[in-house]
Order: C-alpha cells, then sequence, then structure tokens
C-alpha cells in the first residue's frame, strides 16, 4: 500500500508530534515492551527506545522498514539494539508473532493505522493480538473522527494540499489530492498524487497512490475491542486526553486485555 509513496512518507508526517507525548505516558505506565503494528519508518519507535523501552515494529512494506533500517544506522548501538522489526500484513499477526515469540505490555495502532482495515477485519486481528499480551496489556488505538470525516465535502478534482522540499536532495515535491466518501460503507477514497522536480534539473518525476480509509463509530470499536475480549477503559477526543465529542479532533481508544 505505501510502497509507491514510502520516499514521502517522512515528508508529509515531518510535523505529526503531538500524539508522542501521550504515547511516552502510556510507555511509562506499562513499562514495556511495546508492539507498534503498522510502524512504517519509526516516527514513534525510534524516540520510544531512545527513551529506553524494548519495541517491537510491524509493517507490511519493505520499502518503509528499508528507511527504517536506514535511520537506525544513524542511532547508537544501544538503542538500536530496543529496535526489533517484522516485515508482516497484520491480518497475518498471528503468524508474525508466533515466530518473534515475545509478549507486550502495550500494543499501539497509532495515526489511522486502523483505518486500512474493515471493521471485521479490525476483529480479526485484535483477536490474533490477544496471545501475545502480557496480563493486563494494554491496546491504545488512534483513528480520526468520523463525525468530522462525514461532514468534510468530497474533492473530485485535485488540491494542493503541500509544497514540500525533500531534505535528502533538495528537490521540490508537490502533494495533490482528491477524495471521495461512501458513507454507506464508512470509506473514505483518497488519491494522492506527488510531483517531484529535482533541484538538479530534469523532467518531473510522478507517484500516484490510491488508498481506502474504513472509518469506525465509537460504539463499533468498542463492541469489536469487547468481542474480542478487551475492555474499553477510556475514550478521548485528542492527545490531551479530553472527553470525545462529535466535535473533537481525533477518536482515541484506550483497553486492556480481560
Amino acid at each position: 500500500m505505501y510502497e509507491t509513496i514510502a520516499r514521502y512518507y517522512d515528508l508529509i508526517h515531518a510535523e505529526l508530534t503531538a500524539d508522542l507525548t501521550l504515547i511516552q505516558q502510556l510507555a511509562g505506565q506499562t513499562g514495556g515492551p511495546i508492539l507498534e503494528l503498522g510502524c512504517g519508518t519509526g516516527r514513534l519507535l525510534r524516540p520510544l527506545a531512545t527513551a529506553g523501552y524494548r519495541v517491537t515494529g510491524i509493517d507490511n512494506s519493505g520499502l518503509m522498514l528499508a528507511r527504517l533500517r536506514q535511520k537506525l544506522l544513524g542511532e547508537t548501538a544501544v538503542v538500536a539494539s530496543r529496535i526489533t522489526l517484522l516485515e508482516s500484513d497484520l491480518l497475518a499477526l498471528d503468524k508474525a508473532l508466533q515466530a518473534h515469540n515475545e509478549r507486550f505490555a502495550l500494543a499501539l495502532f497509532s495515526y489511522n493505522t486502523m483505518m486500512h482495515f474493515s471493521l471485521p477485519q479490525v476483529g480479526r486481528v485484535l483477536r490474533q493480538l490477544h496471545p501475545y499480551l502480557l496480563p493486563g496489556g494494554r491496546v491504545f488505538v488512534d483513528v480520526a473522527n468520523p463525525f468530522t470525516l462525514t461532514e468534510t465535502a468530497d474533492t473530485p478534482q485535485l488540491t494542493l494540499e503541500n509544497q514540500l522540499i525533500d531534505p535528502e536532495n533538495g528537490d521540490h515535491v508537490l502533494q495533490f489530492a482528491n477524495t471521495r466518501h461512501d458513507e454507506t460503507a464508512q470509506i473514505c477514497h483518497v488519491t494522492w498524487l506527488f510531483d517531484r522536480s529535482p533541484a538538479a534539473g530534469g523532467p518531473v518525476q510522478r507517484a500516484i497512490s490510491q488508498m481506502a480509509y474504513h472509518y469506525f463509530y465509537p460504539h463499533e470499536l468498542e463492541i469489536a475491542l469487547k468481542t474480542a475480549d478487551y475492555t474499553l477503559r477510556h475514550i478521548w477526543g485528542s492527545y490531551e486526553q479530553t472527553a470525545f465529542t462529535e466535535d473533537s479532533g481525533r477518536l482515541l481508544l484506550l483497553a486492556e486485555i480481560s
């Protein structure tokens, strides 16, 4: 899914840091080990490992993990030794974690990761995860507020979202997007287009990626968690742990195994 835009992932998420304080707080409450499902290029894994936690990241994109491994070359040996990477589809989570042979105090479905799955698939992933959590193990889920999504107008025409400079080479990158909502299926369809203009000159390089983001209402995720033998402890609407409302910026859930 992210193979096409792996080289742009860090660029478009460079300013996404608002969740880190809460996640570090949850890590401190559990002590680790920590599992991040859909770890990408290590936006969360690296600061967690730097803070002293043993962390395992799992992702289905070999290119995203390759970028993360390259970053780890710049870390100290101690920090790098705390990070384990697994390449696997989350729908085959049981097989990947069986081979890894570790149990976790905290599992993270960070920023929108769970939205890559339909509701039945969410239940399947949660059930596969359950045996690999320690007693009292927690699960943190961070997704978009569905009420906000349904109120957002479709953008059938490509619109410019970002003008970026790639720090690796100085290339100029334009990011365009359009969106279409299927309210019956609860899916937001997004097309991203990236036009890269090389700093040294030459033809524009174009990359296109299409994704389908499933969105869920709080009661749907609560039922999915309960059915998979988790107890919901908190529903928040922000990283400051404010109460969730229909106007909240995010939908955050914290559960633990029953």
